[in-house]
């Protein structure tokens, strides 16, 4: 981020001590309990924003969305000692959200029942997380590099399907470090390696190395994160209800240092 303002510097030593990745997660609620905090959570939002949440119809769907927004607001403000109402939110050009004259960047992800976040000071960050569940095995076919397929079909059963996973994250973790969405095919670019140690190989576009780590959530899930920095936090940090609902920062703290 090419932003050298007073702002920019001011909030880059507010961030002194934000040296690593941190990646938070969250789990929605059912949807009786969800029912008898809505309201609570969606006083917090912005005017606006409040409005276009209550245009989902889907419980499921507000639920996820609103976490999501909430998670990186009340995360923000703890950093930045603010309000979670009073931050200004820009896309890019491809629909990825930025907080405006800031160095610190973040991204979102939701499947099942977990809403992800993961956050990062002055280097883009991306995150992905799925449900393992069965797949037709032909969607790599579409997706995968001839390398990735080569190493996913010589694998059988539950490794085959969580090796499937493992990929797919990753994938779809790079391209939302790039902002790209699926402008940029998946199959363009191949991630390569086990236990937990991947690589980028063969991306014409990357111009820089980008860095990958997993996390461990729950036994059913792949969680994976993508960052130009290599400095990742080891803890996983999940989160209640009550976090999202305080007010301010001071009120629910995210651990002692803050």
């Amino acid at each position: 981020m090419k932003n050298h303002s007073k702002d920019y510097l001011l909030l880059q030593n507010q961030f002194y001590r934000w040296t690593m990745i941190e990646v938070y997660a969250i789990k929605i609620l059912s949807e009786q309990e969800f029912l008898k905090v809505k309201n609570e959570l969606l006083a917090l939002l912005p005017g606006e924003l409040r409005e276009s949440m209550l245009r989902y119809r889907i419980v499921n769907v507000l639920q996820r969305s609103l976490f999501g927004e909430l998670m990186t607001r009340r995360i923000l403000a703890d950093k930045l000692k603010n309000t979670i109402d009073s931050f200004n939110f820009i896309k890019s050009e491809k629909g990825k959200p930025y907080l405006e004259k800031n160095p610190v960047y973040f991204n979102i992800s939701h499947s099942g029942e977990w809403v992800v976040a993961a956050f990062c000071n002055n280097f883009e960050v991306g995150i992905d997380i799925e449900k393992i569940k069965p797949v037709n095995f032909e969607i790599a076919e579409r997706f995968f590099s001839e390398s990735e397929k080569r190493e996913l079909f010589s694998k059988t059963g539950d490794e085959k399907l969580k090796y499937f996973f493992d990929l797919w994250t990753m994938k779809e973790s790079y391209l939302k470090l790039l902002g790209k969405g699926l402008t940029k095919p998946l199959s363009t670019f191949t991630i390569s390696g086990s236990k937990g140690q991947f690589h980028l190989f063969s991306d014409v576009d990357s111009v820089q190395d980008v860095n990958f780590r997993q996390y461990q959530l729950v036994d059913d899930y792949k969680l994976s994160v993508c960052s130009y920095s290599d400095k990742f936090d080891d803890k996983l940090m999940i989160l209640g209800i009550d976090y999202l609902i305080a007010r301010r920062f001071g009120k629910t703290k995210l651990n002692e240092d803050d």
